[in-house]
């Protein structure tokens, strides 16, 4: 039984805590510092943006085409990007981008050692 299991049944078996725990626990593996974590974590932004797109898209009364539905959804994120502040850790991006980098690399499959095709 799972630490998570026995000390919140109720939300263990709600599923929603488990189905987001690989994201958790790729965040943590590449250890970031505690603010760059914490904002990373937090889904304001995209609840904002989520929200802007449909209080703007809610005026189309009929779409015509897919090419329609992402000019109107682009120009809704344009309009909440306006309301998006900065991020707070905003200088601890180039760690990110390393710890980013450096996970790639480390996952990054060698081309000479792939599989041969039976074709060849």
């Amino acid at each position: 039984m799972s630490r998570l299991a026995r000390g919140f049944r109720i939300a263990a078996e709600s599923g929603y805590i488990l189905e987001g725990l690989d994201e958790v626990l790729s965040v943590n593996r590449l250890g970031l510092p505690a603010d760059l974590r914490r904002s990373l974590a937090c889904t304001n932004i995209i609840e904002k943006m989520n929200g802007t797109v449909r209080r703007v898209c809610r005026n189309v009364k009929r779409w015509r085409d897919a090419a329609m539905a992402r000019r109107w959804t682009g120009a809704a994120m344009l309009e909440a990007a306006k309301g998006f502040r900065r991020l707070k850790a905003h200088r601890q991006l180039p760690i990110l981008k390393a710890a980013l980098a450096a996970q790639a690399a480390r996952h990054t499959v060698n081309p000479t050692l792939a599989p041969q095709s039976a074709a060849a």
